[in-house]
């Protein structure tokens, strides 16, 4: 297959930004002709990438003229992103297999599918790939049709390997409650916050680690809100932000010195993160929006709240004082993730799909 993917850029190397790396690695491993097409590239990405074709237009202008004049020269169109960038990146010229990830902010922030972009989904994708069955459902009930479930990989041999820890947090003697993800609302920091002040009162040696792109940048809102929120409820010194970390192993080293990992999500992204942080052996809580917060549930992976502040409190502390047992379920449950949650299993459906919609 030849096959033309897109995405209006690669600004991090976030779980979005791997997917696709990792899908273009199987997909060209397999012998299929892989391109994609972006504005711009961070280098992280363009280490992971192995054979795949990267083209860098420069900016929004120029990767639409290129996708409207080379698409014909690809077997399938493989978008990733929101519908709203589907306006203009669509090249209305091959077959369509559209990555939605997530609806776009306007709908996450409670406003309602727009007509146009509704008709137009439906017109023109030949397939829609989600990552969860809470995606499917919320796709279905704001374009009208089933999209199909793909759930993306998780490394576990590399989170689960028993490697040394590096004390670069300082924190050895403290009981250590980690968040990591893109500052954003969706993301809830806050909430984490709020939640911590709570728990210290309860747990003195208590510390809390924020992990994420943009941590620092107080230039926006919501990241000043959340620096605003850790003075004002004076945790300066028990609170460590760090901004995004290059690289996996620093990841990793943050998971092997965490004793909680929290993620009060709401319904948008945030999807790699409580897996790895499961592989490393962290106990493990997840709001009930999180979208992945069945498989955590069902497979007995973890813990998941509702996003009451006193549920998450009481979660945390049923931990606490439970840490060896906790653990040691972690430990004995997280192989479920290394069956299941495979690149290999993932890009063999998307070949799949792919496919069935050049040879339909």
């Amino acid at each position: 297959m030849k096959i033309l993917i897109a995405n209006p850029h690669f600004n991090l190397y976030g779980g979005a930004e791997r997917q696709i790396a990792e899908l273009a690695n199987y997909l060209t491993s397999k012998n299929h002709i892989v391109l994609i097409a972006t504005t711009t590239a961070c280098p992280e990405f363009k280490e992971n990438l192995k054979e795949a074709r990267l083209w860098e237009a420069g900016n929004e202008q120029a990767l639409y003229k290129f996708l409207n004049t080379y698409s014909p020269k690809f077997q399938v169109y493989n978008p990733h992103n929101h519908p709203c960038e589907l306006y203009l990146y669509y090249p209305y010229k091959v077959p369509t297999v559209w990555q939605c990830n997530e609806p776009p902010g306007y709908v996450l922030e409670g406003n309602p599918v727009n007509p146009n972009e509704r008709a137009y989904v439906e017109r023109t994708c030949s397939k829609v790939m989600v990552i969860t069955d809470f995606d499917k459902a919320r796709f279905r009930s704001l374009y009208g049709f089933d999209p199909v479930v793909n759930y993306p990989g998780i490394r576990y041999d590399y989170f689960a390997e028993d490697v040394k820890v590096r004390n670069t947090l300082n924190m050895k003697d403290n009981f250590v409650i980690t968040q990591a993800g893109y500052f954003t609302w969706t993301k809830q920091q806050d909430k984490t916050v709020e939640i911590f002040a709570e728990v210290k009162k309860e747990i003195k040696n208590a510390k809390l680690v924020l992990v994420g792109y943009n941590a620092w940048a107080k230039q926006y809102p919501y990241v000043a809100k959340v620096h605003k929120k850790i003075e004002e409820l004076g945790l300066e010194d028990d609170v460590f932000v760090n901004d995004y970390l290059s690289g996996d192993e620093n990841l990793r080293n943050i998971y092997k010195q965490t004793s909680i990992f929290l993620n009060p999500c709401l319904s948008q992204g945030a999807y790699a993160t409580s897996f790895e942080a499961i592989c490393a052996g962290v106990p493990t809580i997840v709001s009930n929006d999180f979208v992945a917060s069945s498989l955590i549930s069902d497979n007995k992976l973890g813990f998941v709240s509702s996003q009451t502040t006193g549920e998450y409190i009481n979660k945390i502390m049923y931990i606490y004082e439970n840490q060896n047992k906790v653990k040691d379920d972690t430990l004995a449950n997280r192989g479920w993730i290394k069956e299941n949650l495979t690149w290999k299993k993932f890009g063999e459906k998307y070949e799949k799909i792919l496919e069935e919609v050049i040879n339909k």
